[in-house]
């Protein structure tokens, strides 16, 4: 009796593990990462259908500049269309996660640019209600101003791997 009790225990793991490996399958092959468009510079379409939809929210990677911090090394500010479609107010910093990297290699930010970048980071941290779009813009400290850059943006909180990413020659 005790063999046969062990025998339909193991038997009822076993079938949640198969059914759980299943499941996480086709999870898995259900979710596609957006590809970028090689040499375009143009955003890769997600799987919405909507180039730069991302969940609740709403991403264009609109341009960059060069420009210099306090110290007069290289930046450059990366100008995002953000807008909100989710119900409740977001701030774009909570909402998305920016990736920008050089040679395969991510940039950190950059905080304290000089005067004359006419920078201000202030709408990263605003909140804005439902439907409402503004441009943000994020300054990154360059390795270099000879190589491209690559800028990706992900939701935050997402079961996706959906990302916006275009590529920018700064020479």
């Amino acid at each position: 009796m005790n063999t046969t009790l062990r025998k339909k225990q193991f038997q009822f793991v076993a079938m949640i593990l198969v059914v759980t490996m299943f499941f996480m399958f086709a999870v898995a092959s259900s979710e596609s990462e957006t590809q970028q468009n090689q040499g375009t510079g143009e955003a890769a379409q997600n799987n919405s259908g909507d180039k730069n939809n991302l969940g609740d929210y709403n991403v264009e990677i609109k341009g960059c500049r060069l420009e210099k911090d306090f110290e007069g090394k290289p930046v450059v500010i990366i100008k995002y269309g953000f807008t909100n479609n989710s119900s409740d107010p977001k701030a774009f910093w909570l909402a998305v996660d920016c990736s920008v990297y050089q040679n395969g290699v991510g940039l950190n930010e950059a905080y304290m640019l000089s005067e004359s970048a006419n920078y201000s980071a202030d709408n990263q941290t605003k909140e804005i209600k439902t439907g409402v779009s503004i441009d943000v813009e994020v300054a990154y400290s360059l390795n270099n101003t000879e190589s491209k850059i690559d800028v990706e943006v992900a939701e935050t909180f997402s079961f996706t791997n959906d990302k916006v990413i275009k590529s920018f020659n700064i020479n």
